[in-house]
């Protein structure tokens, strides 16, 4: 995704007022300027991911809030259900309870 460059960047300086730019500086100017569309390109794309990524975690988070919400309204039940299901166990097991 990123653009590496194998030579290092040239500092150049501005031409003398009334000297022309050299073919050379031309193209360095130019490289610098498509390597630069390059990055806000890639700037502009990854900001778009992201932001979709935003939006699905914003709904995975307002779904996990209700998930947590329902399991708050039924955990007493839930371990209410449990105990007595650990009772009946151990009062089967210990013969506690006689068959009609």
């Amino acid at each position: 995704m990123w653009k590496e460059t194998t030579e290092p960047a040239k500092t150049t300086t501005p031409a003398a007022p009334g000297k022309p730019v050299t073919e050379d500086e031309l193209r360095g100017i130019l490289d610098r300027l498509e390597a630069t569309r390059d990055i806000f390109r890639e700037n502009r794309e990854l900001r778009s991911v992201l932001s979709s990524h935003e939006g699905e975690a914003q709904a995975l988070r307002t779904r996990n809030a209700k998930l947590e919400e329902i399991m708050q309204q039924f955990a007493p039940m839930l371990l209410n259900m449990a105990s007595t299901m650990g009772l009946a166990a151990n009062n089967e097991k210990t013969g506690g309870w006689s068959e009609a």
